[in-house]
């Protein structure tokens, strides 16, 4: 069984596994040749992660030990992520996505994921067991699998669609392009929801829902003049959508011109149909990454006000509970250093971590710490390796945290440390 990204389908947040509800202590690291940016994906008693520098690998979700890995150890000696500088090179960003026994691994090349007829880019199809490349997919595109169809989304080019196990073509949403390389959320019907970049005279942000049986897309994208009221709300951050509560929920923030803090933020929640703002929480503070939703109430963390608007780097340096009901901030617990990723829920308790290599856990009803955890290795981000260009308009930063039953696995400049009570 596939463990989804975020917890379920919808991307919610929320997993149905125990985390770790007592005092956690690092178990074992797995180790990888690069730092790991992509999120670790859960299948069966496989953990499946991808490199900086290209490896992929499998380890066993119980003990850390490495099943395989493509391309084999003896092919190190060509990896290099960092210059004579020690500046941090252009990471080969990997999307790695499972469908029973199948892992669909694609790189991204010139900046992104592309789709080109013409060119040499191609999705690789491994053996879970084994590692063995079964067969290849012509072209390129960031890989996502939702229930027995694979998406590839690159992108100027649009998404395809390819029926699973033959990789039969479905369709083509030529207009579905920009869309953020990450994880869909799928919602009512099937309905998979797509969320923009923000780059300037390109792409705005907002969300996009394409029709899983025929490849439609419906863009609840919008200039920000033309956004439901209050005017000037923009999906600025590269972030997946989440699909709970009846809603499509998404992170947003303004500018405002002349006045300070420059930049405030809110959070939305769309009509799943026709993408209009059916809820809305004005914050302070801008929103640093995308949103948790579990009974009843929002979790996201937050930047210090007046940071991180507009598209500029996200430093979150807290995190926050709003009751959905009555649209009241229930909780906010600041952080011990700059966040790394977005919160996510497990048995009871908000998990979110420092960049400095730390996880704190949360009381989900009354943010109290409940415990905290030195990992003993850094947790990177895009914004501290100076790599913040255009590319980032289109690239989330990786999931950090998967909870499973009594383990948290934990992506870090050395590979997945798992926590144990």
């Amino acid at each position: 069984m596939v463990v989804a990204h975020y917890g379920d389908d919808g991307l919610s947040g929320a997993y149905r596994a125990s985390g770790v509800p007592g005092p956690a202590r690092v178990a074992w690291v797995a180790r990888t040749a690069a730092p790991v940016l992509c999120p670790p994906l859960l299948a069966g008693d496989a953990l499946v992660v991808a490199d900086m520098a290209g490896t992929v690998y499998a380890f066993d979700a119980g003990t850390g030990e490495v099943r395989w890995r493509v391309p084999a150890e003896e092919d190190d000696e060509e990896l290099l992520v960092q210059d004579e500088d020690g500046e941090w090179l252009d990471p080969i960003t990997m999307a790695v996505a499972v469908w029973r026994d199948r892992v669909f691994v694609a790189e991204i090349e010139d900046g992104h994921f592309e789709y080109d007829e013409n060119a040499d880019g191609e999705v690789r199809v491994h053996d879970l067991a084994t590692g063995t490349l079964v067969e290849t997919l012509p072209g390129g595109g960031y890989p996502a699998v939702v229930g027995d169809t694979l998406l590839l989304y690159g992108l100027n080019d649009g998404v395809r669609a390819f029926g699973l196990p033959d990789l039969t073509p479905c369709w083509h949403a030529k207009e579905a392009g920009g869309r953020v390389q990450t994880v869909p959320a799928v919602g009512p019907g099937g309905a998979v929801y797509l969320t923009g970049g923000f780059e300037g005279n390109r792409t705005h942000g907002g969300v996009m829902r394409v029709d899983p049986l025929t490849g439609d897309a419906t863009g609840f994208d919008t200039d920000e003049e033309d956004l439901a009221e209050p005017a000037g709300w923009d999906v600025s951050k590269a972030v997946h959508a989440a699909v709970a509560e009846g809603l499509v929920w998404l992170p947003v923030d303004r500018w405002r011109s002349g006045e300070e803090p420059p930049f405030d933020g809110a959070i939305t929640g769309r009509d799943p149909l026709d993408g209009a703002v059916r809820w809305i929480h004005r914050l302070p503070e801008t929103p640093a990454g995308a949103v948790a939703v579990a009974d009843g109430t929002l979790f996201v963390a937050l930047n210090e006000p007046g940071d991180g608007g507009h598209g500029e780097p996200s430093f979150a340096q807290a995190v926050t509970a709003i009751d959905i009901a009555e649209r009241v901030v229930r909780w906010t617990r600041p952080l011990p250093g700059t966040g790394a990723g977005s919160p996510v829920l497990a048995g009871g308790l908000v998990y979110m971590a420092v960049r400095e290599g730390r996880v704190l856990a949360l009381d989900a009803v009354s943010g109290d710490l409940r415990w905290e955890a030195d990992l003993g290795e850094r947790i990177l981000d895009k914004e501290e390796m100076g790599y913040f260009d255009e590319e980032c308009a289109y690239e989330e930063d990786g999931q950090v945290i998967v909870p499973g039953e009594g383990v948290l696995y934990v992506r870090t400049t050395a590979g997945v440390v798992a926590l144990r009570g």
